[in-house]
């Protein structure tokens, strides 16, 4: 079986990247967003695949977003699916994120088309996983009107620029200690408000209003995971059959650096089954695969095909005893993903990752580029992908 898998192309990977590299933003360059798309469709349908498309409003936004799909298989049975997402943040050129997921979905694709064997396999890439462009744009207009920022997004003053640092680093602290978004924003302004000018304090009750409602669990398909959000929405009415989901994000960069490997406060380096690394995991040398308490079997699979000899990928496998909602409140970085809306509703699906802000020292920056990243890695994660859906399948 090996012979499938070695068909990867490296070369086809990198010319990927190298075509979709650039800003794909919603509010800022939405022209580069849509031609993605169709780059994407296009690939697809000319290995063969059934094509479509998944279109989805978001509340205050005009326009109408697409999540592309192509489709190997007769439809009877359940499915696997293979994911990645296709937008950026601003001014990132977004070639590890999400760039090299975007790659390695399509090399995949190519050749699992030209293999027979039973079962189903739905390749998607996902809009807006990113932001809910609505809400961005309401936060944007309200910086300018407050003169809190320039027609750039640049502060307009070192002291503001301080000022809204703080505050978001005492966000993060109070949503990854276990608070709604809305308590948090309430808590940050109880904090600061004898600190803050009152054009800073406006801004920030006026965000407060913005993200009422909004809790730890959801979160998914309202202020990001868009496009994952209402897919999974669509499919649950459908009584799609999914059997797993691999969602590719993020793989791309690697270092053989002592201490290039960090992991979040609340999932420490113990936590992981480990292949072919280091046994602390300070060097970020491995794909990370997190698994949630349903998703353990899928995980199990993966990590057999990357200990193939043909293969050899160095992994760190988590394999969670929880679900979404405990990951919610006490786990929130193995939600940034859109395989986050497939655990919500207890399907199983694996986020396959280098861990992104937790290596990659380039992320949402304007420095993620094709350079930086590591081709012989991401063959090796396709054809670990390519493998799974195999053995699955078959």
């Amino acid at each position: 079986m090996s012979s499938i898998w070695n068909e990867v192309e490296t070369e086809n990977i990198y010319k990927h990247i190298l075509i979709t590299e650039g800003e794909k933003h919603p509010l800022y360059s939405l022209e580069n967003l849509e031609a993605c798309a169709d780059y994407i469709l296009a690939e697809l349908k000319s290995y063969g695949l059934k094509t479509g498309v998944h279109e989805f409003k978001v509340d205050g936004f005009n326009h109408t977003f697409r999540n592309v799909e192509g489709f190997i298989g007769d439809g009877k049975g359940p499915e696997l699916l293979i994911v990645s997402h296709y937008d950026t943040v601003r001014f990132a050129p977004g070639a590890n994120d999400n760039g090299s997921a975007i790659a390695v979905m399509l090399e995949a694709a190519r050749v699992l088309a030209k293999v027979d064997f039973k079962g189903n396999v739905r390749f998607v890439s996902f809009n807006l996983e990113e932001l809910n462009p609505a809400q961005s744009e309401q936060v944007t207009k309200l910086k300018q009107s407050h003169s809190i920022v320039d027609e750039q997004g640049r502060y307009l003053s070192w002291k503001t620029a301080a000022m809204m640092k703080r505050a978001r680093e005492l966000y993060d602290k109070l949503m990854y200690s276990g608070n709604d978004q809305e308590k948090a924003m309430s808590m940050i302004i109880s904090e600061l408000k004898d600190d803050l000018q009152e054009n800073e304090l406006a801004l920030l009750r006026d965000e407060e209003t913005i993200f009422k409602g909004l809790t730890l669990t959801n979160w998914p398909g309202r202020t990001a995971l868009m496009g994952s959000g209402a897919w999974v929405e669509s499919a649950m009415l459908k009584k799609k059959d999914i059997m797993g989901v691999l969602c590719l994000e993020t793989m791309g960069y690697i270092s053989k650096k002592k201490n290039s490997q960090k992991f979040p406060e609340q999932i420490p380096p113990k936590m992981f089954e480990i292949f072919d690394t280091q046994e602390d995991l300070t060097v970020g040398d491995f794909i990370a695969i997190i698994a949630d308490v349903n998703s353990k079997s899928l995980a199990t699979s993966f990590c057999e095909q990357c200990q193939d000899d043909s293969i050899s990928l160095p992994y760190a496998c988590l394999k969670a005893d929880f679900g979404f909602e405990q990951a919610a409140y006490a786990a929130l970085d193995i939600l940034r993903s859109d395989h986050a809306p497939f655990w919500r509703e207890n399907i199983p699906a694996l986020m396959i990752t280098d861990s992104a802000n937790f290596r990659y020292p380039f992320y949402h920056t304007q420095a993620d580029t094709i350079d930086t990243l590591d081709f012989d890695f991401l063959t090796k994660i396709c054809k670990a992908t390519v493998a799974t859906a195999i053995k699955l399948c078959n």
